[in-house]
This record gives structure tokens, sequence and C-alpha cells, in this order.
């Protein structure tokens, strides 16, 4: 998959973060790994995006959900309009200066490619679902869930992915080592005094618990 992203798809800058060990799971799902990679121009990000998905349904028969994608058809619609825009103005002698959203410049696309089990991709129907035990939406399985994140250079810099997860990731590091140094001393409070006195009520004596 790496190698599709970097060399076929051309994104470039790819970091891969292990989010697995998590705890309470991202938004995003749990026993998560999340990929980053950094797009050329806003086309370039679109069209990898939409290649990217058509790959994962054509060669694994995955479900993949692209939130931000701009489809084929509707991002050479709203580049015809802006360049007409353009075209326009241009021969009035205007520009257009505004910052107004001209919806293309999203920046961003957010590929959740899925759940892959013993590194294989695993299409979401295969995906046994366990109702004993568990508590809460969706269904547990043992796999890791990959999502995609494809950015501009100046989004993937505004929005400083890898600086947020990699400080949630030492946050619950610490947090889990705080928790087993607190089991340990409490373990070894326990061992150095010893079992439990009980007061024997008829003899008025003390004896060890058994």
């Amino acid at each position: 998959m790496l190698q599709h992203i970097s060399i076929d798809l051309g994104l470039d800058d790819l970091s891969l973060l292990d989010l697995r060990d998590i705890d309470p799971p991202p938004a995003l799902g749990a026993n998560l790994l999340m990929i980053i990679g950094t797009a050329r121009s806003e086309k370039h990000l679109h069209v990898s995006a939409d290649r990217f998905c058509r790959w994962l349904r054509t060669t694994h028969r995955l479900t993949p959900y692209a939130d931000g994608l701009l489809g084929r058809g509707e991002l050479r619609l709203k580049l015809k309009r802006k360049n007409r825009r353009t075209r326009m103005l241009n021969s009035v002698g205007a520009s257009d200066s505004s910052n107004t959203d001209d919806g293309i410049r999203t920046g961003w696309v957010c590929v959740n490619v899925g759940t892959v089990e013993d590194g294989r991709a695993v299409p979401h129907e295969a995906v046994d679902l366990k109702d004993d035990n568990y508590v809460g939406f969706g269904g547990e399985n043992s796999g890791v869930r990959v999502v995609v994140q494809m950015l501009t250079e100046e989004k993937r810099e505004e929005l400083d992915l890898e600086t947020l997860w990699s400080q949630a990731l030492a946050r619950y590091t610490r947090r889990k080592d705080r928790i087993a140094k607190g089991q340990i001393e409490e373990t070894a409070r326990s061992d150095h005094l010893g079992p439990p006195l009980h007061l024997n009520a008829s003899s008025s004596t003390l004896s060890l618990a058994p």
C-alpha cells in the first residue's frame, strides 16, 4: 500500500503513525494505523484520492470512504467554471482577489481504507462481529484499521497531524506508565505489611487471616 501511494500516486513525505495502543481509541476507530502524505496540488490531491479508492475497490474489494473528495466529474466542472471566471475577469482587466471558497480548495482528503487482518485486506462484510461481552457501537474485530490522510503542503503545515497524534500517544504512554507504577507500589506495600490482622471477638486476641 505504501509503495502504491508513493510510486503510483506520487504522494510525498509519507509518515506512518501507529495509534493501536491509544486508549480510549481515536474517533476514526480502534487499532488504528494512520498514513499521512503530501499532494503536489489541489488537483493532484483529488485525482490521487480517487485513484486510490478505485484501486482499493478493484484490487482488494474494499469499500473505502473518502471524506472531502471531489469526484472526477465534479472536480472537472468546478475547475472549468473557475477558469471561465478567471478569463472573464482578465478580459476586463480585473483579477479575482477575493478569498471566497470556490469549492475546490479543500486541501485535505481522509480515506478510511477499512480493516486489515494478518497483512491482508479484509472486506467490511467479511469481518466477524462479536456480540458477547461487547459494549459500544459497531463490532469488535482483531484487525487493524488503516486511514490515509492526503493533504496539500499548505494544509499539512497548518494542521500538523504528526505533532497532534504524537502528543496524544505520548500522553497515553505517560498515563499508562503512572498506572503501572502505582500498581507495582501497591503490590510492594501489601507484601511489606503482610496478611491482614483480624480481631477474635470471643477471645479478645488478634489472629492472622488464613
